[in-house]
C-alpha cells in the first residue's frame, strides 16, 4: 500500500471516528466526502479519483454509514433542544415560585391583620365584661 493510501485511509478513519484534526474538522461533525477526506489527509482530492478508486469506495461507503460523529452530532442537536426547554421551564418556575411567594406573603399580611383584630376584639370585650361587672356590683 502507498503512502498516499495509508495517508487517506487514516484520514477517513480519523473522520469516522469523528477525530478530525484538520483545523475546520476538529470538535465537529463533518460530512465525509472525497474533499473532506483529502482534506483531512494534507492532500489532493485528485489521486483519489486518478489512482485511488477503491478509497472512494470506502469514502462512499463511510458516508452512508452510522458513524460516531454523526451520532454526536445528532444527540447534541437533541440535547440542545432539550435544554432549551428545561430553560423555559425553569423561567416559567421561577415566575410561578414569584408569583406563590408574593400570593404568601399577602395571605400572612391578612392573617397577622386578623390576629390583632381579634386581640382588640378580646380586649374591648375583657373591658366590657369588667364593666358590667362593676355596674352589677355598685
Amino acid at each position: 500500500m502507498s503512502d498516499a493510501a495509508r495517508r487517506y485511509r487514516a484520514a477517513l478513519a480519523r473522520l469516522v471516528a469523528g477525530r478530525g484534526r484538520h483545523a475546520a474538522h476538529v470538535g465537529k461533525a463533518v460530512r465525509i466526502t472525497p474533499a473532506a477526506v483529502a482534506r483531512e489527509a494534507g492532500m489532493s482530492r485528485n489521486p483519489l479519483y486518478a489512482t485511488h478508486r477503491d478509497i472512494l469506495d470506502e469514502i462512499e461507503i463511510a458516508a452512508v454509514s452510522p458513524a460516531p460523529a454523526k451520532d454526536m452530532a445528532a444527540q447534541l442537536t437533541a440535547r440542545t433542544g432539550e435544554l432549551r426547554e428545561l430553560r423555559e421551564a425553569a423561567r416559567k418556575h421561577a415566575g410561578e415560585k414569584r408569583a406563590l411567594a408574593t400570593e404568601n406573603l399577602a395571605l400572612l399580611h391578612r392573617a397577622r391583620a386578623a390576629e390583632d383584630t381579634v386581640k382588640a376584639r378580646d380586649r374591648l370585650i375583657t373591658r366590657l365584661e369588667a364593666m358590667l361587672r362593676q355596674n352589677r356590683f355598685s
